[in-house]
C-alpha cells in the first residue's frame, strides 16, 4: 500500500506540541507515516517525539539533526531521509502546531489520485465567508502585499506562497526539487515553487499544482515568524531573485 508522509519540523516545540492529536491521526490512518525532524532543539522535544515513535513506530519516525538549521532545512533533510522511498507516493510538510488541522490532509492529498501527474497541492488562507481563517489583521494585509510583490517579481500566479501546509509526488522530490540547499531561511516556500515552475514549465505548472483553500487555519501566537522580520523581507527576496532570474 503506498503511503502518504507528512514531514513536520521541530525546533522547541515541548510546550505546544499537540502530541494526542498526531498520535490519534497516526493509529486512525495506517497509510500514513508522519516524520518529525528535530531541528536542534534544546528543549525536551528530542524526548517528546521518541516517545512518539515509541508508542507507534509504525506510523511515526524521528530524524534528529545535531545543529539548528532553521525550518527550510529540516524539511529538506526529511525529503532528502524520504527521496527514493518506494512505499512513499505523496510527501509534504506541516507545521507543528497544526495551525492547519490534521483534518486537512485529505483534501491536500486527493489531487494526487485524481491526476496521475500532479506535482503539488498546497493549502492557502483564503478568508472567504464560510471558511474558519483567523488571522490577526496586520499580519492578514502585510501577507497580502507580500504576495501581491512576490506574484509580480517571479510570475508566480499564487494566492498564498506561505502557507505552511503543502504536498508533493514522490517522484517529484526524486527528481531533484530538494536536493540543493535553500538561500532564503523564511521564504523557501518560494524558491519550492520557482523550482517546480522551471522543473515542469509554465504551462505544466499550472495544470499540475493546486491550490486549495483551507477550511480551517488557526494562528498560533507564539509564530516563529515575527511581524518584525518581514522588515527584512525585500533583502530576503532580492537573494531568491539573483538565484533564480
Amino acid at each position: 500500500m503506498s503511503k502518504t508522509c507528512t514531514i513536520i519540523p521541530v525546533f522547541n516545540e515541548a510546550n505546544r506540541l499537540p502530541r494526542a492529536e498526531f498520535l490519534s491521526y497516526a493509529k486512525k490512518n495506517p497509510q500514513h507515516l508522519f516524520l518529525f525532524v528535530n531541528d536542534g532543539s534544546t528543549d525536551a522535544s528530542q524526548m517528546m517525539i521518541d516517545e512518539l515513535q515509541d508508542e507507534f513506530h509504525e506510523g511515526i519516525q524521528t530524524l534528529h539533526l545535531q545543529q539548528n538549521g532553521g525550518k527550510a532545512e529540516a524539511i529538506r533533510q526529511g525529503m532528502l531521509l524520504m527521496k527514493g522511498n518506494t512505499q512513499i507516493a505523496v510527501i509534504g510538510y506541516l507545521d507543528a502546531d497544526l495551525a492547519t488541522p490534521l483534518a486537512a490532509i485529505e483534501k491536500l492529498i486527493t489531487p494526487f489520485s485524481q491526476n496521475t501527474e500532479q506535482a503539488c497541492s498546497f493549502g492557502s488562507r483564503v478568508q472567504l465567508l464560510g471558511l474558519q481563517v483567523r488571522r490577526h489583521p496586520a499580519r492578514h494585509y502585510a501577507g497580502r502585499l507580500f504576495a501581491t510583490v512576490v506574484s509580480l517579481l517571479f510570475q508566480l500566479k499564487i494566492y498564498d506562497t506561505q502557507c505552511g501546509a503543502k504536498y508533493f509526488n514522490i517522484n517529484t522530490v526524486n527528481q531533484g526539487l530538494f536536493d540543493q540547499g535553500f538561500v532564503s531561511r523564511w521564504f523557501f516556500d518560494i524558491e519550492i515553487f520557482i523550482r517546480l515552475k522551471n522543473k515542469l514549465g509554465a504551462e505544466r505548472f499550472r495544470q499540475n499544482c493546486r491550490e486549495n483553500a483551507l477550511e480551517r487555519w488557526q494562528e498560533v501566537g507564539d509564530s516563529r515568524l515575527k511581524l518584525k522580520d518581514l522588515v527584512g523581507s525585500p533583502l530576503e527576496l532580492l537573494k531568491i531573485y539573483r538565484k533564480y532570474r
